[in-house]
C-alpha cells in the first residue's frame, strides 16, 4: 500500500509538471501572438487593396497589351509550390491539416519550396521535387525573406521551368479557427466577367502601371501569407498548451482524490488492525 500511495504521489507530481509546462508555453504563444495579430490585421488591408487594384487593371487594359510574364502561361509540366509550416509541433491538429492539404495535390509534378523545418521533413517523403527550404524561425517572419523567395520563384517561373505558382499555408482567421488554403498566384487569371469603368484617370497608360505593379503584387501576397501562418502557428499552439494544462490539472486532480481515499483506507485498516489486537 505504502508503495501504492508513493506512486500516486509521483504521478500526481508529473501531472503538475506537465501542467506548469504548458502554461509556460501558452503564456509564450499568447504574448507572440499579440504581435503577429497586429501585423496580420495592419497588413491585410494594404494586401487587399493591392490585390483588387492589380485585378481592376488586368480588367481594363486590352489583352494585347498584356505581355507581362506573371500574366503569360508556360507550358512546362511541373507546378511550383511554396509550402508553409512551423518550425516546432505541439499546435494541436495544425501541421496534420496542412499536410493532408499536400496530398491532395498532384506530387509527381511538383518542385517544393518550404518554410519551416516540419513542412521540410514532411516533403522529403513525398514524390517531387524540394528544391529549397527556409526555417520559419520564432519570432514575425522578417521582410527580407521574401526577397529570397522571389528569387527562387523569378528563376523557376520566368525562366520557363514551371507552369504556375501556388502558395500553401495555414490562414489564421481567429484565435480558435485556422485553415489550411491553396492558392494559386501565378499565372494572374484575367477576369472574364463585364468590367465596370474606373473612377480613376491614370498616367502613364495602364499597361506601364501595371509592369511596375505586379512584382509589387507578389511581394505582397507572400509576406501575408508568411505572418498568416506564423499567426495560426502561435494561435493554435496557445489553445494546444491550454488545453494539455487543463487535462494535466484534471489528472492531477483526480489522483489527489485517489490518494487521499487510499490513505484514508490505509489508515482505518491500521486502527482495525489495532483494534482487534486489544
Amino acid at each position: 500500500m505504502a508503495q501504492n500511495l508513493q506512486i500516486l504521489l509521483r504521478r500526481k507530481k508529473t501531472a503538475q509538471n506537465i501542467a506548469q509546462i504548458a502554461r509556460a508555453m501558452e503564456m509564450v504563444s499568447a504574448s507572440k501572438i499579440k504581435k503577429a495579430q497586429g501585423e496580420v490585421l495592419a497588413n491585410k488591408p494594404y494586401a487587399e487593396r493591392i490585390t483588387n487594384l492589380t485585378s481592376s487593371i488586368i480588367a481594363h487594359v486590352d489583352e494585347s497589351h498584356l505581355k507581362h510574364p506573371y500574366i503569360s502561361k508556360n507550358e512546362a509540366e511541373k507546378s511550383l509550390v511554396l509550402v508553409i509550416s512551423p518550425d516546432k509541433g505541439l499546435c494541436g491538429s495544425l501541421n496534420t491539416n496542412l499536410f493532408k492539404k499536400i496530398l491532395e495535390i498532384d506530387n509527381k509534378n511538383l518542385k517544393l519550396i518550404t518554410m519551416g523545418r516540419k513542412a521540410s521533413q514532411f516533403s522529403r517523403r513525398l514524390e517531387g521535387e524540394l528544391i529549397a527550404d527556409f526555417k520559419i524561425g520564432t519570432t514575425l517572419p522578417p521582410y527580407r525573406t521574401v526577397y529570397q523567395l522571389i528569387e527562387i520563384i523569378n528563376n523557376e517561373y520566368l525562366n520557363g521551368k514551371v507552369s504556375s505558382f501556388k502558395i500553401l499555408f495555414t490562414e489564421f482567421s481567429s484565435i480558435f479557427t485556422q485553415k489550411p488554403v491553396l492558392k494559386e498566384i501565378l499565372p494572374i487569371e484575367i477576369s472574364a466577367q463585364e468590367t465596370i469603368p474606373l473612377p480613376f484617370i491614370f498616367e502613364p497608360k495602364l499597361s506601364d502601371i501595371l509592369s511596375e505593379l505586379l512584382p509589387y503584387y507578389l511581394e505582397v501576397i507572400l509576406y501575408n501569407s508568411l505572418i498568416e501562418a506564423y499567426t495560426s502557428e502561435q494561435a493554435s499552439r496557445m489553445v494546444a498548451m491550454q488545453n494539455a494544462k487543463n487535462n494535466a490539472l484534471d489528472i492531477a486532480d483526480y489522483l489527489t482524490l485517489i490518494y487521499n481515499k487510499s490513505r484514508q483506507e490505509r489508515i482505518t485498516n491500521e486502527l482495525l488492525t489495532l483494534s482487534n489486537k486489544s
